[in-house]
């Protein structure tokens, strides 16, 4: 037997369908079904039950990946330790996010600090998070989302608590905060279908019992002026207030009750070599959040 077709085989198996597992790999299926052939006449035995044109991975062929996959991340990690090394300098980060402005901020400043890294960055949809990470070779994964792998180590970055957002007009302005309950017949604005965020709130008021009415959608860079204008209210981060710093026509207000947050995560494979540039990066996350919380920590005070 040889790498590739362990590879191959390993593919087969994360994609749990010979097109699919094809297609990952940029081969024809007559060819990868020929490796997965020659494999298994190697082995002696067959690793896939055949079902009509579906294949399911049979308890030798669990055995067998349960020391493959382990092994050809090993010498993946050999060959990244020595091109590490080669390089005299910090290499290239590649991030896989919900959305291109997820954790911007953190990404835009450590890149200040560290001009010389190369960073690719990625949108993938949280609900494929799986298949993404099977097919793409990130450092990092930027979600809100925990994710069921527990080949993958998450680490909290910051908890974001939500708050509304509405305009200093608005007769629920005068209150100190505002139950989720009472919002069930106002206009929101929020982000469009499909993006993470939007998600989120539309279940922070599915919860409350209630579907929400959103009469304006935008992005985030749009939605100050939308709520200043009178448009709309919005359920946001608490963050949010630092926009409003110098605009007096926007009020930011507690939620009543037990606190909604959303969790900002990084994610990476536990057995994945962590290069110069990817421990950089991970410990300047851990320290640029660190300093967000104990600045919001002392606005709250």
């Amino acid at each position: 037997m040889d790498l590739l077709q362990l590879k191959y085989f390993c593919a087969i198996v994360e994609e749990g369908h010979m097109t699919r597992a094809a297609a990952r790999l940029s081969i024809a299926q007559p060819a990868l079904s020929a490796s997965l052939g020659r494999l298994e006449k190697e082995l002696g035995v067959s690793l896939f039950d055949r079902v009509g044109r579906n294949i399911c991975l049979n308890e030798c062929g669990q055995s067998f990946y349960a020391f493959v996959s382990p092994a050809l991340a090993l010498l993946e990690n050999a060959a990244r330790s020595v091109d590490d090394f080669k390089q005299q300098r910090l290499d290239n980060l590649v991030l896989g996010s919900v959305s291109q402005t997820y954790l911007q901020d953190a990404i835009m400043a450590f890149k200040r600090l560290h001009p010389d890294i190369r960073i690719s960055q990625f949108t993938i949809e949280p609900e494929n998070a799986d298949r993404e990470l099977n097919q793409n070779d990130f450092d990092f994964l930027l979600i809100p989302k925990y994710l069921e792998r527990p080949d993958f180590i998450q680490e909290v970055l910051y908890e974001d608590r939500f708050a509304l957002a509405l305009n200093t007009s608005h007769p629920l302005a005068e209150q100190t905060e505002v139950r989720l309950a009472d919002l069930k017949d106002e206009s929101f604005i929020s982000l469009p279908k499909g993006y993470a965020f939007r998600d989120f709130t539309d279940q922070i008021c599915l919860s409350a019992g209630f579907t929400p009415g959103v009469a304006m959608e935008c992005f985030h860079c749009q939605m100050l002026d939308l709520i200043s204008a009178g448009l709309g209210v919005a359920l946001v981060p608490e963050s949010f207030r630092k926009k409003c710093l110098y605009n007096h026509t926007v009020k930011v207000l507690p939620l009543a009750g037990p606190p909604v947050i959303r969790p900002m995560l990084v994610s990476y494979k536990k057995a994945r070599y962590m290069t110069k540039a990817a421990r950089a990066f991970l410990e300047f996350l851990h320290e640029y959040y660190a300093d967000q919380q104990a600045e919001d920590c002392n606005e709250c005070s």
